[in-house]
């Protein structure tokens, strides 16, 4: 046990000098013309290490806006207070997207990233379907695939807009925006869950 500590310990810290020196060549250098070199020489580590830990260094970015946001879909069905809720939240980390406000825009910018987390996000509801395909007709399925594609995507979208033009509108506000701009259930289709946004900790 305390060599895998020590062993997830290393990882971490090997990880937040790749992390950090791609931060800091992003200051000087525009994103597209740095190498992986270019890294693991401001890191002081070998190439190999790098490669052990990362493909490429869009991954080290990835990883760590992601764990940033903390993009957490999670079905609460079964901490549900009344049985006609069915809902799915979409969590942000919003204290640690503020710490980090700076390296987060930073990352935000650089479309490949930003295209990346919105091919990712298009998985979730795939896998989430998988929990409500007994519950749901042919039709219902389909309807609730579209449905939290869009409902995602969106609010990623309006999120991300809100946060790199410094955060117009106060928290309680945008998420109280979101969640009514959502798709709301209707009669026909109960069983289709709904998309409900929050942040950790609100």
């Amino acid at each position: 046990m305390q060599k895998s500590n020590k062993k997830n310990r290393q990882v971490q810290r090997t990880k937040t000098w790749i992390l950090d020196a791609l931060m800091l060549l992003m200051d000087k250098i525009p994103y597209s013309k740095i190498t992986v070199s270019d890294i693991t020489e401001k890191a002081g580590i070998a190439r190999t290490t790098f490669y052990h830990n990362y493909d490429n260094k869009e991954d080290v970015l990835f990883e760590y806006l992601t764990d940033s946001i903390s993009i957490e879909l999670l079905n609460l069905e079964e901490n549900k207070m009344d049985n006609s809720q069915n809902n799915i939240v979409l969590m942000f980390d919003y204290k640690h997207m503020i710490k980090y406000q700076k390296s987060i825009k930073k990352i935000l910018s650089i479309m490949e990233i930003e295209n990346r987390l919105f091919r990712e996000v298009q998985k979730f509801p795939m896998s989430l379907l998988e929990q409500y395909k007994k519950k749901l007709s042919n039709e219902e399925y389909l309807i609730c695939r579209y449905k939290l594609c869009y409902q995602i995507t969106g609010c990623l979208r309006v999120i991300f807009d809100w946060f790199t033009n410094d955060m117009p509108l106060s928290v309680e506000m945008i998420i109280l925006l979101i969640n009514a701009m959502n798709i709301p259930k209707t009669v026909q289709y109960r069983n289709i869950p709904s998309i409900v946004v929050r942040f950790k900790n609100e």
